[in-house]
């Protein structure tokens, strides 16, 4: 029956709806029952529900009763109408609902017309229409966890209108809706609630309820379209970042796009971080994953692309919106110490992309760059610090001092699939880092450690290597930006060269394509330094060789800028035509090899040609630079000075040496030049073998032909010429055949030469021994410049001979006789180097002692700055002079290089150097010479530079080759003696070990042989270090191989740590072995102490550089008994040397950390290792401090004066600390206060993070309650532990009689003592979880009670001598003195007053200490008021410490006041006082204005704080802060 009659009903309403009439529809529908109308909309619908589209009419009913209903609305039957429209909207809500089909595309092509409709008719629905319906959806939503996507339009709509709605009286079960009230018995109760009640309720219920992971970018997209309130934001927003957990993989971006759309609403920095947060937790689960690599390598690839695509939605939203862009700078600043913490050092990698990515953006360009940059150097500077900080290091988090370089790693590898837009930045960010640390200034002003700095560069250089290989577009960018660089000589430009060198050997062919860029940079070749170009060339060279146009070009350059007007630019083109020839002999040497080898191999003939045609090109190559070359040995006489001397070096490297090419074509151009200037016997007849006056100019007497370095260049080229083995790798037989004949008639011409030297006088060359040398006459300087000359060439024969003996004698043995027969001899007998060298020191003690300046100095200081001798050159003498006997004696010594020759061959050149080895003299003046090679000293009496030269010309930087075969050759020759540890018990005459010759006497004058061997390796050590190669010099020395004497050689960290420990204990038993020679090897112990401070850092740096365990023991035992060793010397009888003490301190501030235990230094404990270690840690130097103090007492004070306390004070060991040393080590003690001061800063800071990061990983656990931080309570003690000890150590010298030249640093350090114990207080006050420990009580009462009482007097103490009476009891003001016939000491003759700048100076600074001290109790004194804890009885205040009330000046100062009771305060001031400081007479009135000012100013900002003072100590402040600098100020 109800079929029948639902028939005829809709039989009615579709009649009715032909004829259009709606009213009539809407009066029948209001007829009928809510069910009746249910059932004909569900039944209407039901077809669409079914799938079945296809039926007719479809949606035909349903559309009618919605048309009625409105027309009863127009009509005024208002609530008939919206009844039968919420009914009808029930039943398309629940039928859509009810459709689940599994295609979306599906529903919203059956659902639009319904949706539309429903937007259509919300308006007129009724509330209880309105809440049902929205309420009917959140069931739906519960119950599916989705919302059908027919209702994402209507559903935001529904709920803005909810929103709208008035009180509304609901009827409930007794839950939901906030009901609570309920009689007992009653099933249900009514309770009235507002539309926006309602909506809140819907929005928290559907956040509270399970989102179907496939339709959460739907939900998402529908609240985000919904008027929220700023509550509700928060809520939808966490619920939305709490979704992203259950999202699909492929829904991520999606959802993050909708997250940030949503952000625009507010929470944007709650919003990001959760975005950042989620994918930094999915990289950790992503990278802990374990299985197959290929699965993990496509897993990684499908990460890198969501995540790609999700940085594209943030870049695009932050342009859209910048504060988000804010917003997530403020969130990476805000987080970074506590992502720091939990990733061991580094920023997780996907927040540091999406900061690249953003760094895109200009607005956000130099913040981004900014912050990143300092956050890796300061991530590095961290590691570092805390490694070496072992007091607070077991407490703090770890921080892996790799964690950059794998972050940066990362980064690069992931931009080759998605992560491609931030490769530009990470190119720029790696640029920034470089020139940050690029530079040692940089590095200063940046606060950062210059091991630090270093580390950050090379991971920036290595990231850049990786970025120019795997990105092609950004290496146009990374080109430019070195090359930038390199134009504007920037203070890293050369280590943007190093990177250009690493990229050319990474792939040189990439890099051809820039070879327009290069050519651009040399046509500004001027505005580049010669040594910026050199290691350019070096670094383009093999772009160079390969690439014949941009060679032609380069040399093009280079000839023009050979004769430039600046001798400057003509200097920096002969670095560069000088690289050009070593790399073309090079690469010549190598492909000759290649040829040779490709032949005995019977190779391809392609490869044979190829080789051939390469040869040619070289050959062609090198001798269009010889032919430049050639034209600069014509030039001026500075330009010839220089070439010969690069022509020098030149020669010293094995490849230009084995090139007889090269070597031929230097012959021809030096036999022509030599042939000008010698004189051969029959010539000469008595005079001088090289006509010197030929090299003067004959008007001003100034040298216009570098002899000596013409000499010295040719002796090389005739000896390599003629070494066995020369021509081996000449492309053809002409090119040798022709060479020998030149080689065999120059070595004749030497070997006269040499001879006629050897024999020659002083009056031979037309000089008198007692003339004058002066330069200030014609005659003066033509005699100096003679001499000059003279002693060049004699250091030229020296070198020759020395050569001849040491590469060509023992197989040629030259005994010839020249054709005349007027000079015969043996030049291989080494006799002739001796006479030489006899020759060398008297001409050069004449010249030296007769040239002296208008001040009566020496211009020439040592005849060893005279020579021109080469680095190379000695080391190779020197290796037989000094030889490592224990490795000769085995066959298999390591500076045994000479490819055709065997071992007894060089044990017999080692004993033809015996002789050399006992002249002494000899053998000092080649170690001065290596040191100053080292050192790079310039040569003395050289005045041939040119005016138009804008800087001093000095010598190349030694080779690193260079440095450790000299470092081994001065440690296994001379150092070796005394640093055998099995004559630890021998006494001085080294009876268990006879030393040798040149060992057994020190010197008449001067340094010894063990001194200048010292120097050398200190030299050594110094420049290694700085190139990051000290470990090499340890492997050179302990473990020699031929192989191991280069700067590219790979160490394993176990023999690095085992060799570096090994030469220290060496150093440490020469300098016990040494001092035991006191007092003669005192000085030599003292340079080789300095030697044993530069292993002890680098040893320190090793054992915390992540090695292995038992290498980490191994380093720490080696330190300990380092430190051990160095306490006994410092508490032993130490002579009374300056330079020795000195140097202890130095070395015991460097070690004292390692005199804890193993498990404090290298444990892993995670507990504080109480305030006891540090009082053993630095009780060495307390007690030198103490003995330094009670010395100062002695000297400074009259006997009668002495303390107590000092009465048991040995006075003969107190002699040591003299009135000249005192100073010299309270410096060094503060600088160390200082250092020590600047690691309780880090610390601190440290502090602050590790607070940071307690507090995040308990914010999950903790309900509120007070939050328990048991480690950074732990650190903070530590910090007050170590505090405490420091301050032990400052107070001795504060309550010490020092010298007055030491108040201003003692005064500067107790200075910042109060500023570190500032930033302590304020640390606890920004943490509040940090509580009131009895250890910063401890060290409060320390400091700012004890501390502050010594400070006080010693301010007055030093004010008592600026600003004092002029009674007879006291010192008058500015040293003023009467003496005994009554006249004041102004008056006496050389009488200096102190100047006004120094007593402004010196006011100032106490200036600025009081005002650190009243900041401290400030701070103090608010802690105190914030944790409600008295503190300030712990603090000594005083306020008559800027003035001094004498009691001789009462009466008089009390009549003045009774006469005149408007006295200014200028009546008080004394005559002297006033003729120092007229201003106070002058600005007196206007002073006392200010104060008034200043007093009601200030005293309302510090009513509350005197207030407190008053309430806890009783004490009240009767003077303002203000008021007292004044005054101070003034009476300074």
């Amino acid at each position: 029956m109800a079929d029948e009659s639902n028939s005829q009903v809709v039989d009615a309403l579709l009649t009715l709806g032909r004829e259009k009439a709606f009213a009539e529809i809407g009066q029948m529908l209001s007829g009928l029952g809510e069910s009746v109308l249910y059932s004909l909309v569900e039944e209407d619908l039901g077809t669409l529900v079914a799938g079945d589209v296809s039926l007719s009419p479809v949606f035909l009913l349903t559309n009618l009763i919605f048309k009625g209903g409105c027309a009863l609305v127009e009509k005024g039957a208002t609530q008939a109408g919206e009844g039968i429209l919420g009914t009808a909207t029930g039943a398309c809500v629940s039928q859509i609902c009810e459709d689940e089909p599994r295609d979306e595309k599906d529903i919203g092509k059956k659902w639009n017309t319904i949706s539309d409709k429903l937007l259509e008719v919300l308006p007129q629905l009724s509330s209880r229409s309105i809440i049902d319906v929205a309420f009917r959806i959140l069931a739906e939503l519960k119950a599916c966890g989705s919302i059908p996507s027919a209702l994402h339009s209507f559903l935001p709509m529904l709920l803005d209108t909810l929103g709208t709605i008035g009180p509304v009286e609901i009827v409930t079960k007794g839950e939901g809706f906030g009901a609570s009230t309920a009689a007992a018995g009653d099933s249900t109760t009514t309770i009235m609630r507002t539309g926006l009640a309602l909506k809140s309720y819907w929005v928290e219920s559907a956040c509270s309820y399970r989102w179907d992971p496939k339709s959460s970018v739907a939900v998402c997209a529908l609240l985000r379209e919904i008027v929220l309130s700023e509550r509700l934001i928060e809520v939808v927003a966490y619920r939305m970042l709490r979704q992203l957990k259950l999202a699909e993989l492929n829904e991520l971006p999606a959802m993050v796009y909708q997250l940030l759309l949503f952000a625009r609403n507010g929470f944007k920095r709650e919003i990001i971080g959760g975005i950042l947060s989620f994918f930094d937790a999915v990289e950790n689960d992503s990278s802990k994953d374990d299985g197959d690599a290929a699965q993990s390598q496509k897993r990684w690839r499908e990460l890198g692309d969501i995540e790609g695509t999700v940085m594209l939605h943030i870049i695009y939203n932050i342009k859209q919106d910048f504060e988000l862009g804010d917003a997530l700078i403020a969130h990476a600043k805000e987080q970074g110490d506590v992502a720091l913490a939990a990733a061991g050092g580094a920023p997780s990698t996907f927040s540091f992309a999406c900061l690249l990515a953003l760094a895109r953006i200009h607005r956000f360009e130099d913040a981004v760059i900014s912050f990143l940059r300092t956050t890796i150097v300061k991530s590095i500077h961290d590691a570092m610090a805390l490694a070496s900080t072992g007091w607070i290091r077991p407490l703090l988090p770890p921080i892996r001092l790799s964690a950059q370089q794998q972050l940066l790693s990362a980064v690069v590898a992931r931009s080759s699939y998605g992560w491609d837009q931030v490769t530009q930045s990470l190119i720029q960010l790696c640029l920034s880092v470089m020139d940050l640390t690029g530079s040692s200034a940089a590095a200063r002003r940046s606060a950062y450690s210059a091991q630090a700095c270093a580390e950050a560069r090379r991971i920036s250089t290595q990231a850049l290597r990786l970025a120019f290989g795997g990105h092609d577009f950004v290496r146009a960018e990374v080109v430019d930006q070195i090359l930038s660089r390199v134009m504007f000589q920037t203070d890293s430009h050369m280590h943007f060269l190093a990177l250009l060198g690493d990229l050319v050997a990474d792939d040189s062919d990439v890099l051809r394509v820039f070879v327009p860029k290069f050519v651009d940079v040399f046509d500004s070749i001027s505005v580049i330094s010669p040594a910026a170009l050199e290691k350019l060339l070096v670094a383009i060279s093999p772009i160079v060789l390969d690439d014949a146009p941009f060679r032609s070009s380069l040399i093009l350059v280079l000839r023009k800028i050979l004769f430039a007007h600046s001798f400057d630019d003509r200097r920096t083109a002969l670095s560069g035509l000088f690289v050009l020839t070593s790399s073309f002999a090079s690469a010549l040497d190598e492909c000759q090899g290649r040829l040779g080898a490709a032949a005995l191999a019977a190779a391809g003939a392609g490869e044979v040609r190829h080789l051939q045609r390469r040869v040619d090109v070289l050959v062609s190559a090198l001798l269009e630079v010889l032919g430049l070359l050639r034209r600069c040995l014509t030039q001026q006489p500075e330009v010839r000075s220089a070439s010969y001397e690069r022509l020098g070096l030149l020669l010293d490297m094995p490849c230009v040496r084995s090139s007889s090419l090269l070597l031929s074509a230097l012959h021809d151009i030096f036999r022509v030049e030599f042939a000008k200037y010698y004189r051969a016997p029959s010539q000469s007849q008595g005079c001088s073998p090289i006509n010197i006056q030929l090299c003067l100019h004959p008007v001003t007497s100034k040298v216009v032909m570098p002899i000596a370095s013409f000499l010295h260049c040719y002796g090389k080229l005739v000896v390599a010429s003629r070494t066995p083995g020369f021509g081996t790798s000449s492309s053809s037989s002409s090119s040798s055949s022709a060479g020998l004949p030149a080689a065999a008639v120059a070595a004749k011409a030497w070997k006269d030469l040499c001879l006629r030297f050897s024999r020659a006088q002083i009056e031979d060359f037309e000089l008198d021994p007692t003339g004058d040398y002066s330069l200030d006459s014609q005659f003066g300087l033509r005699n100096f410049s003679t001499a000059h000359l003279v002693v060049g060439c004699l250091d030229a024969c020296i070198g020759y001979a020395l050569a001849h003996i040491i590469n060509v004698a023992p197989a040629t043995a030259i005994v010839d006789e020249d054709s005349d027969g007027a000079s015969s001899g043996n030049l291989a007998d080494p006799t002739i180097v001796v006479e030489l060298f006899t020759k060398f020191n008297r001409f050069g003690d004449i010249l030296s002692s007769r040239c002296i300046d208008e001040r009566k100095k020496k211009i020439i200081p040592s005849i060893s700055d005279l020579s021109l001798l080469s680095l190379d050159s000695v080391v190779s003498v020197l290796r037989l002079v000094l030889p490592d006997k224990q490795r000769v004696d085995n066959g298999s010594h390591p500076l045994n290089l000479d490819p055709v020759t065997d071992h007894n061959w060089f044990v017999s050149r080692i004993a033809k150097a015996g002789l050399w080895s006992a002249n002494q003299l000899l053998v000092k003046h080649l170690l001065e010479v290596a040191l100053a090679r080292i050192q790079r000293r310039p040569v003395a009496g050289n005045f041939m530079s040119s005016n138009n030269s804008s800087s001093t010309v000095l010598p190349p930087a030694p080779a690193a080759r260079a440095l450790l075969e000299m470092a081994y050759v001065v440690f296994s020759g001379v150092l070796v003696y005394f640093g055998d540890s099995s004559d630890q018990a021998a006494d001085t005459e080294q009876s268990q070990r006879p030393l040798p010759v040149y060992l057994r006497a020190k010197a008449a004058r001067g340094r010894g042989v063990v001194h200048i061997s010292a120097e050398i390796l200190l030299a050594c050590m110094t420049l290694l270090t700085l190139s990051n190669s000290l470990d090499l010099l340890a492997v050179a020395i302990v473990r020699p191989a031929p192989e191991r004497f280069t700067d590219s050689l790979a160490l394993p960290s176990n023999v690095a740590v085992e060799c570096v420990a090994a030469l220290l204990t060496s150093l440490r038993h020469a300098v016990t072995t040494l001092l035991r020679l006191k007092p003669m090897a005192v000085k030599d112990a003292s340079i080789v102490l300095a030697s044993v401070q530069i292993l002890t850092t680098r040893l320190s740096e090793l054992a915390f550089s992540g090695i292995r365990r038992e290498d980490q023991v191994l380093a720490y035992h080696c330190l300990h008994q380092t430190a051990k060793w160095t306490v006994e010397l410092v508490q032993s009888e130490m002579p009374n040397d300056l330079g020795l003490m000195k140097s202890l301190v130095v070395q015991l501030t460097s070690c004292q950390a390692f005199l804890q235990p193993e498990s404090v230094v290298i444990g892993t404990t995670t507990v504080a290792v109480g305030p006891r270690s540090d009082e053993v840690e630095l009780e060495p130097v307390d007690q030198l401090t103490a003995r330094m103090c009670a010395a100062s007492r002695l000297h400074i004070r009259d006997p009668d004066n002495f303390d107590d306390e000092d009465e048991d004070v040995d006075e003969q060991e107190l002699e040591k600390f003299t009135v000249r040393s005192i100073p010299a080590l309270a410096s060094l003690i503060m600088s160390w206060f200082k250092a020590e001061l600047h690691r309780v800063d880090w610390a601190i800071g440290q502090l602050r993070r590790s607070v940071n990061m307690e507090l995040n990983q308990r914010s999950g656990t903790d309900d509120g309650g007070d939050v328990d931080l048991p480690l950074s309570i732990g650190v903070e003690r530590q910090i007050c532990w170590r505090m405490c000890a420091l301050s032990h150590v400052l107070e001795r010298l504060l309550s010490g009689s020092l010298p007055k030249a030491m108040y201003d640093l003692v005064i500067r350090a107790f200075q910042d003592l109060h500023r570190t114990w500032a930033l302590l207080t304020r640390a606890k006050m920004a943490s509040a979880q940090l509580p009131i420990t009895e250890s910063y009580i401890d060290a409060l009462s320390l400091i700012c009670s004890d501390l502050n009482t010594h400070a006080y007097a010693l301010i007055t103490n030093k004010y008592s001598n600026m600003i004092g009476a002029e009674d007879a009891t006291e010192q008058p003001l500015s040293g003023i003195k009467k003496l005994a016939d009554g006249k004041d000491e102004k008056s006496k003759k050389g009488f200096k007053p102190k100047p006004k700048s120094k007593v402004m100076r010196d006011s100032s600074l106490v200036s600025s200490l009081v005002y650190q001290m009243e900041l401290s109790e400030k701070y103090v004194i608010q802690l105190s008021t914030k944790f409600k804890t008295p503190l300030a009885h712990y603090l000594k205040r005083s306020t008559v410490r800027d003035f001094r009330i004498k009691k001789s000046d009462i009466p008089e100062a009390m009549a003045i006041a009774s006469d005149d009771e408007g006295v200014h305060m200028h009546d008080n001031v004394s005559p002297v006082q006033q003729l120092q400081y007229p201003q106070l007479v002058e600005d007196d009135e206007e002073d006392e204005e200010e104060e008034e000012e200043e007093d009601v100013a200030i005293s309302g900002a510090e009513s509350d704080t005197e207030e407190l003072v008053a309430d806890q100590t009783g004490y009240s402040s009767t003077e303002d802060t203000a008021d007292v600098r004044g005054k101070r100020a003034r009476l300074d």
